[in-house]
């Protein structure tokens, strides 16, 4: 997903494309090698620090297809200062940029410079960038910068320091929040507490259907409890032992792999599988009941941008994406869920009295 591109690939790709002209110019100007500058105090910014690089961002933001005055924003006496400005061309491909977050990572001083040039900041640069045929990609990019002459505010691009392959971040269709067509065959749940409706997608996870489908036509899930639930977070079901007390495989004598789907997400209400790392799927699922999302994940998953919306509007675990195959959704009986999660539980995450079972499922075509 991403690559790592070290201060000394920078300078390598750097020097090849130099034309013989910049070269002689280069030799007699004093050319900085700030990627090996002695650190001296490392210090966490103050909000001038922080808005004078949000500023400069949006300037090489601004003039990215003008290349003087991309040049006014680069440091020119930085032995990468080729790939510097191959960068920031690199920007202009996209019609439209929408800077995401413009934080400094880190802030230091360094040796054998003076007091108004010796700061020094590396820079996480998150951006969503639009393409000409609307394609939304969103990249994370970790820059160098230096304070440079006289002026306090007067920050310059020295080098990149990680550059992000970009994630296609564009709308999906969130065909899971849609309402059942009349005739599809949905899912009933029926429990001590109520009934819980929902939509399944054998389209997106042909496996997880079929192997819950199956299960519970056998009657393998009736009478089972939700013996896992955790309030604000989900409910599990699906711990079946066989007689002789060992947990009971999938349909499919075992294991079976994950189905990951770019158009399924583990929002509120999700129906997804339970398992034990990677490619373990056998019987377990669950219900995510958290009404809400942390943030600190959605920052970190570069989901669709309307599905990151969503997770904001219902709540969910964003976390869980690409981990736990999402098959299934709940578009009938939240309140149900809810009264499951809120059970009193040990710290096992059982429940502890008279734990709340499923009667039955079935499966019937939907004519509301």
């Amino acid at each position: 997903m991403k690559k790592l591109v070290s201060l000394a690939v920078a300078a390598s790709i750097a020097i090849p494309l130099l034309s013989p002209a910049f070269v002689q110019h280069a030799a007699a100007n004093a050319i900085h090698d700030y990627r090996n500058e002695v650190q001296v105090n490392q210090f966490r910014p103050h909000g001038g620090d922080k808005q004078e690089v949000n500023d400069f961002i949006a300037s090489l933001v601004k003039q990215r297809s003008n290349p003087a005055e991309v040049a006014k924003l680069v440091a020119n006496d930085s032995f990468t200062n080729f790939a510097m400005k191959t960068y920031v061309e690199g920007l202009a491909q996209y019609k439209n940029i929408q800077v995401i977050e413009a934080k400094i990572d880190k802030l230091y001083t360094v040796t054998k410079e003076d007091a108004y040039n010796n700061y020094r900041a590396i820079v996480k640069f998150k951006y969503v960038g639009y393409t000409a045929d609307n394609k939304a990609i969103e990249k994370t990019d970790y820059l160098g910068l230096a304070r440079l002459g006289t002026d306090p505010v007067n920050w310059k691009a020295w080098g990149v320091i990680w550059q992000d392959s970009g994630i296609d971040v564009s709308d999906v269709k969130l065909i899971q929040l849609e309402k059942p067509r009349k005739g599809e065959e949905i899912c009933v749940i029926t429990t001590d507490a109520g009934v819980i409706k929902l939509r399944l997608f054998p389209n997106k996870a042909p496996k997880a259907v079929e192997n819950f489908k199956t299960l519970a036509k056998k009657g393998q899930y009736n009478n089972m409890i939700f013996h896992r639930v955790i309030n604000d977070f989900m409910i599990q079901a699906g711990d079946l032992k066989r007689p002789d007390g060992k947990e009971l495989p999938s349909i499919y004598g075992g294991s079976f792999e994950d189905e990951f789907s770019r158009d399924l997400f583990n929002f509120r209400g999700a129906l997804s599988m339970g398992n034990a790392g990677p490619n373990t799927n056998s019987t377990h699922f669950y219900i995510v009941q958290s009404p809400k999302v942390d943030q600190e994940y959605l920052d970190l998953s570069a989901l669709p941008l309307n599905a990151e919306a969503k997770y904001k509007e219902i709540g969910g675990r964003a976390y869980l994406d690409n981990r736990h195959t999402v098959f299934g959704h709940v578009f009938a009986g939240m309140e149900v869920v809810d009264k499951i999660a809120a059970q009193k539980t040990d710290e096992n995450a059982k429940p502890i009295q008279n734990p709340i079972k499923v009667q039955k499922i079935e499966f019937v075509p939907y004519n509301e």
